[in-house]
């Protein structure tokens, strides 16, 4: 809930300095028990974020990504060649982590995600990436910021790369 508590006042500080609207959805685990209706009662009442007021619908939103996949499997589709899959890869390891972890999106084109700590950091960090935000938009220099911060805890880019997010090997750094 700290991490929560956190990530979200960071996040509000960080939209209001970019001039950028931000909407925020609590979507719990996979498994909702307790403590994730514990955290959508603290996050209502604290005024956090929005929440899914029900933990069944945390749970079909699980079900309908574990859904997509199997749709994905019985195509023949696989993590290597669908990126769609790859991405549900990523919730599916995110669901699976204690820590905190968030995506961020316009729509379906874009989206930046990371685990808690990264996407945390990228936002106290705002002011080093805030020119990037204005000439670029908010989203790509966001994407790029996290690029960076990847590059920067391993040294080097390397050509071959195990994504630090979901673990998938990665030719190059271009979508990490």
């Amino acid at each position: 809930m700290e991490w929560i508590r956190k990530f979200t006042v960071t996040a509000k500080d960080v939209a209001s300095r970019a001039g950028i609207t931000l909407e925020m959805l609590y979507v719990g685990k996979s498994n909702p028990r307790e403590k994730v209706g514990k955290n959508n009662s603290i996050i209502t009442t604290e005024k956090l974020s929005h929440v899914l007021p029900d933990l069944i619908l945390i749970w079909f939103f699980w079900v309908r990504l574990e859904s997509m996949w199997h749709s994905k499997v019985q195509h023949k589709r696989t993590v290597e060649n669908d990126a769609i899959m790859q991405e549900i890869m990523t919730m599916f390891i995110f669901d699976e982590s204690d820590q905190g972890w968030a995506v961020i999106s316009r729509g379906s084109a874009d989206m930046a995600k990371a685990k808690g700590e990264t996407i945390l950091k990228s936002f106290v960090d705002f002011e080093i990436w805030k020119d990037g935000a204005t000439e670029n938009g908010f989203l790509p220099a966001l994407i790029d910021y996290l690029h960076e911060l990847r590059i920067g805890a391993t040294g080097s880019i390397p050509e071959r790369v195990v994504c630090a997010e979901c673990g998938r090997p990665k030719e190059n750094l271009s979508y990490i």
